[in-house]
C-alpha cells in the first residue's frame, strides 16, 4: 500500500491557508462591524451635544468625520464580499489601509475638536487595538508608531507660528517666550505620553493577541481533531451503514444478482470511486466467469455477465486475468499471510499486470484495488475498484470497509449455494414425489378398469351362455311349430272327410263336436299356433340381441353396425326402458359398419344410456332422445336427456376417474372416464353440452375407419403403454367444453 506524503502535507498546508484566509475575512467583517458601531454611537453623541448644550467647537465636523467612518466601513464592508480578496497577504493589506483610514480620521476629530486641547487624543489608542486583532506584533508596533507620528505631525503643523515665534531671539526673556516654552513643554510632554502609551498599549495589545492566537490555536487543533473525530465516525456510520444494507439485502433476498448489484453500487457511493465489480467464478469450467458491475454515470445500471460490450467498465480480460491469478493477492509474498486487500498504484505501471497492461492502459486508471473474497479457505471470488483521481489516499476506514463487504458478500454467495442445492433437492424430491403420487393413481387406475372390465367380461360370457343354451331349445320349438300348423291341418282336413253323409248318423258326431267345442278349439288352435309362432320369434330375438351384447368379451377389430349395438343395449337396459317407463326416441340414420371394438363400444352405450335414465328419474314426462349422423367418413352418436342438467361447480371434473355424485357405494366413478378412454382409443371424440336446466346432450364422434389402438387383451404385453393411456385420460379434458356429466357410475 503506497501512501504519498508530500501530497497529504500539501494538502493540509493549503487547507491551513484556507482557514486562514477565511478566519481572517471574518475578522475583518467583525471589525467593520465595530467602526460602524463606534462611528453611530459618536454620531449619536455629538446630535445630543449639539441640542443639549453649547460646545466649545464646532459639531458639524465632528457629525461629519463620523459619517465618513461609516461611509467608508459600509464601501469596505461591500468590497470585502467580492473575489478580489482571495490571498492572506490581500487581506491584511485592505486591514492595514483601513487602520490608516481610522488613523486619518481619529487625526481629524482631535484636530476639530480643540486640537493641542482636546480631551479625545485617547481614541488613537483605538487603532492599535484594531490592529491587533488581525496583525501580529509587528503589525501593532507599526500601528503604534504611525499613531505617535500622526499625533505629533498634528501638534505640530497646529503650532507651527508658537515654534516659529519661539525661534526668535527678540522674544527670549519676555512673557511672549516664557508663554512659548511652556506651551512646548506641554506638546512635548503630551507627545511624550501619548508615544509612551501608544506603545505599551500596543505591547499589552500584541501579548493578549498572542493569548488569544495560542488560545485559538489550541482550538483549532482540538477542533481538528474533533473533526477528525467526526470524519472517522461517519465513515464507521457510513462503514456501518452499508454493512447493514447488504445484511438487509441478504435478510430480504436470496437471489445473488440482487445481492452482488446492492454490494457493488453501495461501494461506489460509499468510496466515491468510478466503477466496482465483483467477480466470481462460474460453476461449470467452460463458462464465463460471473460480473456484476456498477459504473457511477449517467445510467446507473447493473451490468450483468461478460461481453465484448464496450459500455462495461472493466473489460474481459482484466476479470478473468484477476480472477485466474487472485491468489498472488491472497498472500503477502514479504510475510507469508493473508494479504486481504491489495491497492496498486498506477496499475498499468505494475511488473505483475503486465498481461493485461493494454485492456488497463484504456481505463486510465491511477488506483485500483483488488479484494479476494475468502469464505473459510475457499476463494468466492473478488471484488475491484477503480479510481481515476490522481494519487487517491485510501484511508484505513475505508479499506476495512471494502474488507466487511467482502465479508458479507462471501456469506451471500455460500448461503446462495446452498439455497440452490437445497433447491435442486427439494425439486428432485417433488419430482420423485409426484411421479410415485402417478405411479400410485396409475395402478388404482388401471386396476379398478381391470376389475370393472373383469366384471363386464363375466356378463358377457354369462350372457352368451344363457343365449347359447337357450336358443338351441327354442330353435327346435320354433322349427317345429310349422310342422305341428301343418299335422293340425292335416288333422282338420282328415275329420272333415270323414264326417257321414246320413243325417242320423252325423248326429252323435254333431253332439259330441258341441261337447267338445269343436269349433272353438279348431280356432283357438289356430290361435295358439300363431301366439306360440309369435312367442318363439320374440324369444329369438331377445337371444339375438343378448348375443349381440354378448361380444363385450371380443378383442379383435370388427366390422360393426352402430344402429344394432343402441339398440342391443336398449334391450338389455329394458329396466329403464320400454311401455310404462322411460320413452326412448331414437333416429338413426343409414349407417355403414365401421372397424371397432364391438364390446367395448357398447359399455360406451350401456354408461351414457343408464346414466341419462338416472338423469331423468323423477322428472315429469321424462324423456331420452338417440340419434345418429354420418358426417363424411365419421359417425355421430348424440343421446340427450330433459333432466335437471350438470351443475357448473362439477362440469370439469366429469371425465376424471373416481369422481361421482352419487351416494357413497352406488358408484365407482370409473363410468364416465372408461368412456373417454375407449373413445380415444377408437380415435374419436366425446364431449358433452349442458346448461346445468335444460338437460344434458352427449356427443360421441367415431371415424368410419378406427386407427384403434392397443386392444384390452393385448394390454398385459403392453402394460407401460395402457398405464400411459390410462393417464391420459385421467388428466385430458373433453374437446369442446372441457366437462363431463355429474350421475357417473
Amino acid at each position: 500500500m503506497v501512501h504519498n506524503q508530500a501530497n497529504t502535507k500539501a494538502f493540509s498546508e493549503s487547507a491551513a491557508i484556507d482557514a486562514r484566509e477565511n478566519e481572517l475575512i471574518l475578522k475583518t467583517a467583525q471589525l467593520l462591524q465595530l467602526r460602524i458601531a463606534f462611528a453611530v454611537v459618536g454620531l449619536l453623541l455629538a446630535l445630543a451635544l449639539a441640542f443639549v448644550a453649547a460646545a466649545e467647537y464646532d459639531l458639524r465636523q465632528v457629525v461629519a468625520i463620523a459619517f465618513a467612518v461609516i461611509v467608508y466601513s459600509a464601501l469596505a464592508f461591500g468590497f470585502l464580499k467580492t473575489k478580489w480578496l482571495n490571498t492572506v497577504s490581500k487581506i491584511k493589506c485592505f486591514n492595514a489601509l483601513l487602520i490608516g483610514f481610522d488613523i486619518v480620521a481619529v487625526t481629524m476629530l482631535v484636530h476639530f475638536t480643540l486640537g493641542f486641547e482636546s480631551d479625545l487624543y485617547v481614541l488613537y489608542l483605538l487603532p492599535i487595538l484594531l490592529s491587533s486583532y488581525t496583525f501580529s506584533n509587528p503589525g501593532i508596533y507599526a500601528t503604534s508608531f504611525f499613531v505617535s507620528m500622526s499625533y505629533v505631525a498634528l501638534l505640530l503643523i497646529e503650532n507651527i507660528d508658537s515654534l516659529v515665534a519661539l525661534s526668535d531671539a527678540s522674544l527670549h526673556g519676555g512673557l511672549a517666550g516664557a508663554y512659548f516654552q511652556k506651551l512646548w513643554a506641554k506638546i512635548l510632554a503630551r507627545s511624550a505620553i501619548l508615544v509612551s502609551v501608544s506603545f505599551i498599549w500596543g505591547g499589552f495589545c500584541g501579548y493578549i493577541s498572542d493569548l488569544a492566537q495560542q488560545v485559538t490555536r489550541k482550538l483549532r487543533e482540538q477542533l481538528a481533531q474533533n473533526e477528525a473525530l467526526v470524519a472517522e465516525v461517519r465513515a464507521r456510520a457510513a462503514r456501518q451503514k452499508l454493512i447493514n444494507s447488504i445484511n438487509s439485502t441478504l435478510l430480504n433476498t436470496l437471489d445473488l444478482d440482487v445481492i452482488l448489484h446492492t454490494a457493488v453500487q453501495e461501494l461506489c457511493s460509499a468510496l466515491v470511486v468510478p466503477a466496482c465489480a465483483i467477480v466470481c467464478p462460474a460453476s461449470e469450467e467452460r463458462e464465463k466467469p460471473r460480473v456484476c458491475q456498477f459504473i457511477r454515470s449517467a445510467k446507473p445500471a447493473p451490468r450483468l455477465g461478460l461481453s465484448s460490450d464496450n459500455s462495461q467498465f472493466f473489460p474481459e480480460a482484466v476479470c478473468q486475468f484477476l480472477l485466474v491469478h487472485k491468489s498472488h493477492y491472497e498472500r503477502d509474498p514479504r510475510g507469508g499471510g493473508i494479504n486481504k486487500t491489495f491497492v496498486i498504484d498506477t496499475p498499468e505501471d505494475a511488473e505483475e499486470l503486465a498481461e493485461i497492461k493494454q485492456p488497463l492502459s484504456s481505463l486510465r486508471l491511477e488506483s485500483l484495488i483488488v479484494q479476494p473474497i475468502i469464505y473459510g479457505d475457499q476463494s468466492e471470488g473478488i471484488i475491484l475498484i477503480a479510481s481515476q483521481t490522481a494519487q487517491r489516499n485510501w484511508s484505513d476506514s475505508e479499506l476495512e470497509l471494502v474488507k466487511a463487504v467482502a465479508g458479507q458478500v462471501a456469506v451471500a454467495i455460500e448461503n446462495a449455494k446452498l439455497v440452490e442445492q437445497l433447491s435442486k433437492t427439494n425439486e428432485s424430491l417433488r419430482q420423485k414425489n409426484l411421479n410415485l403420487d402417478a405411479k400410485n393413481l396409475e395402478l388404482c387406475s388401471v386396476q379398478s378398469q381391470l376389475v370393472h372390465q373383469e366384471k363386464m367380461a363375466s356378463l358377457g360370457r354369462l350372457v352368451a351362455g344363457i343365449a347359447h343354451e337357450l336358443n338351441n331349445p327354442i330353435n327346435f320349438v320354433h322349427g317345429n311349430l310349422p310342422y305341428l300348423k301343418e299335422y293340425c291341418q292335416d288333422l282338420k282336413k282328415i275329420i272333415a272327410a270323414l264326417e257321414p253323409g246320413d243325417e242320423q248318423e252325423r248326429k252323435p258326431l254333431a253332439q259330441l263336436k258341441q261337447e267338445l267345442k269343436y269349433d272353438f278349439l279348431v280356432t283357438d288352435l289356430d290361435n295358439i299356433l300363431a301366439d306360440l309362432t309369435e312367442g318363439t320369434e320374440r324369444i329369438r330375438h331377445i337371444i339375438k340381441n343378448l348375443r349381440s351384447f354378448s361380444r363385450l368379451d371380443e378383442a379383435e377389430l370388427k366390422d360393426a353396425s352402430i344402429n344394432e349395438g343402441i339398440e342391443s343395449t336398449l334391450k338389455i337396459l329394458s329396466q329403464y326402458y320400454g311401455r310404462d317407463k322411460i320413452a326412448a326416441a331414437t333416429d338413426f340414420a343409414d349407417l355403414p359398419e365401421i372397424l371397432c371394438y364391438p364390446g367395448q363400444l357398447n359399455q360406451v352405450w350401456m354408461n351414457l344410456l343408464s346414466n341419462a335414465a338416472e338423469a331423468v328419474a323423477g322428472v315429469t314426462n321424462p324423456l331420452v332422445k338417440i340419434s345418429t349422423h354420418l358426417k363424411q367418413n365419421e359417425v355421430l352418436v348424440t343421446i340427450s336427456d330433459n333432466g335437471p342438467g350438470i351443475r357448473a361447480d362439477v362440469e370439469s371434473k366429469i371425465f376424471e376417474p373416481f369422481f361421482t355424485t352419487k351416494p357413497v357405494g352406488q358408484g365407482t366413478g370409473l363410468g364416465l372416464s372408461i368412456c373417454h378412454s375407449i373413445v380415444e382409443r377408437h380415435g374419436g371424440k366425446i364431449w358433452f353440452e349442458s346448461d346445468g336446466v335444460k338437460g344434458t346432450t352427449f356427443r360421441v364422434l367415431l371415424p368410419v375407419k378406427a386407427k384403434c389402438q392397443t386392444s384390452p387383451s393385448e394390454q398385459s404385453e403392453e402394460n407401460q403403454r395402457e398405464s400411459d393411456l390410462a393417464l391420459g385420460y385421467m388428466t385430458r379434458k373433453p374437446v369442446n367444453s372441457g366437462t363431463g356429466k355429474e350421475r357417473v357410475d
